[in-house]
């Protein structure tokens, strides 16, 4: 609870600032004229759409448990995530239409009003995910807001480069062209995000979770005959779940709850699994005995 306290304080400060950054790049890109600065705008936008879903999720999932959601609403903050990483695809899709149309036909740009708004956004946006990224392996939620934040620091270096061709040589186009190398970045970035989450709500086993070796493990065990029906997936963020079938030999059912003792210790103690359900099997009958 502690954690999720200190995730809502750091998503709102983050939304307060990405929403300075958002009134200064789309002021300049107006007064500039340029595409790249102004769908690093539009970027910043998205960015702040995401950290308030981020934080309403982030805030919701500190809800308890309750008889509809027996799990809690630790998903909620996997769902923004996925709704993050969707976002951050349809803003790549706009700037590769305005790209492509401004590389039909450049316009021309203040160059030097670019530059000067894109250093700030790029300072700003840095600072915004070096305070985020502390805690970003605890939470796809966070993690999705890290990726808008990178890419808009990723968009205002590419200002800050097309500005600089367009000062030293005149060629206009690098503002557009600039665009489309940035669209291809950001949604590199959101794939990752979009993964992560999905595999999440299937229930898919975690990509750093080594599955062989739990069965490896298990099987190994010398009051173990055999081991089926193993599924590892996530309940929220950071909590692993685990359910399996063991075989033991007949003389071994009367210590059955002390072998499913052992085998959620053990889940615990090395492969983090917080919620197990194991049933204990008849070698012999194949039968269910707990």
């Amino acid at each position: 609870m502690h954690d999720g306290h200190a995730e809502v304080r750091n998503l709102g400060a983050v939304l307060a600032a990405m929403l300075a950054i958002l009134a200064l790049e789309t002021a300049g890109g107006v007064i500039s004229g340029s595409l790249a600065l102004l769908a690093d705008a539009a970027h910043m936008a998205t960015d702040a759409a995401s950290a308030a879903l981020a934080l309403w999720a982030a805030w919701l999932a500190q809800r308890p448990a309750d008889h509809r959601l027996t799990f809690g609403y630790g998903r909620s903050k996997v769902l923004a995530a996925l709704a993050n990483g969707s976002a951050l695809f349809a803003i790549v899709a706009l700037v590769w239409i305005e790209g492509i149309r401004h590389l039909r036909a450049p316009e021309p740009v203040d160059e030097r009003t670019m530059l000067g708004v894109a250093a700030v956004a790029l300072l700003s946006n840095l600072a915004l995910s070096l305070y985020l990224s502390r805690n970003r392996e605890r939470s796809l939620n966070v993690r999705a807001v890290i990726v808008h934040a990178l890419g808009d620091a990723l968009a205002s270096f590419g200002v800050i480069l097309a500005g600089v061709i367009i000062l030293l040589t005149g060629w206009l186009r690098a503002d557009a062209m600039i665009s489309l190398v940035i669209g291809i970045l950001v949604a590199l970035s959101a794939w990752s995000v979009m993964r992560d989450s999905v595999t999440v709500l299937m229930e898919g086993v975690p990509r750093e979770f080594d599955l062989a070796d739990l069965r490896r493990t298990l099987d190994a065990l010398p009051y173990v005959s055999d081991v089926h029906d193993l599924h590892v997936w996530c309940v929220n963020e950071g909590a692993l779940a685990a359910s399996f079938h063991v075989r033991v030999p007949e003389a071994a059912l009367a210590t059955s709850p002390d072998t499913v003792t052992r085998l959620k210790s053990l889940l615990t103690r090395r492969f983090n699994v917080e919620h197990a359900t194991i049933e204990v099997e008849c070698e012999n009958c194949g039968e269910a005995c707990d």
